[in-house]
């Protein structure tokens, strides 16, 4: 029984720390879709004629993430793979928080993120954008 309890207190004290939770500042005022677009993606390992094949399998994809505006701030990221007809798709979307000061503020270039997704799949990925509508996730499509 102390085993079973010690567990369960594991799981879910993993699952609290595990939340990235951005919260409205001074200014804040909604939050947007930002936009994304897909970098780079590179095996784990990829394969060399001139050393012994490692193990790891999968791909490490990289998203920039432009904001809309000037002095808004990346309020976070949500995404899911899916192999489908043999190709992969990231659906992948980003929260841009939108402030106040960004109405009057003027920049030579929005503010970027870079966000690293490890999946586990190597050939072609293709991006696949996700719209947030009120508590539900969909795609374009």
């Amino acid at each position: 029984m102390r085993m079973f309890l010690f567990l369960m207190f594991l799981a879910f004290s993993n699952v609290a720390f595990t939340q990235d939770i951005t919260s409205f500042e001074k200014g804040d005022l909604h939050f947007s879709k930002a936009h994304s677009e897909l970098i780079s993606v590179n095996q784990i390992c990829p394969p060399r004629p001139d050393r012994i094949s490692c193990r790891a399998f999968g791909s490490i994809a990289k998203v920039r993430v432009t904001l809309n505006a000037c002095l808004d701030r990346f309020g976070g990221h949500f995404s899911r793979f899916e192999v489908i007809d043999g190709k992969g798709v990231l659906f992948f979307g980003a929260i841009n928080i939108f402030n106040q000061s960004s109405t009057t503020a003027r920049c030579v270039r929005a503010p970027t993120e870079i966000i690293t997704i490890n999946v586990p799949f190597e050939g072609e990925i293709e991006l696949a954008p996700l719209n947030f509508r009120g508590m539900t996730l969909t795609t374009d499509n």
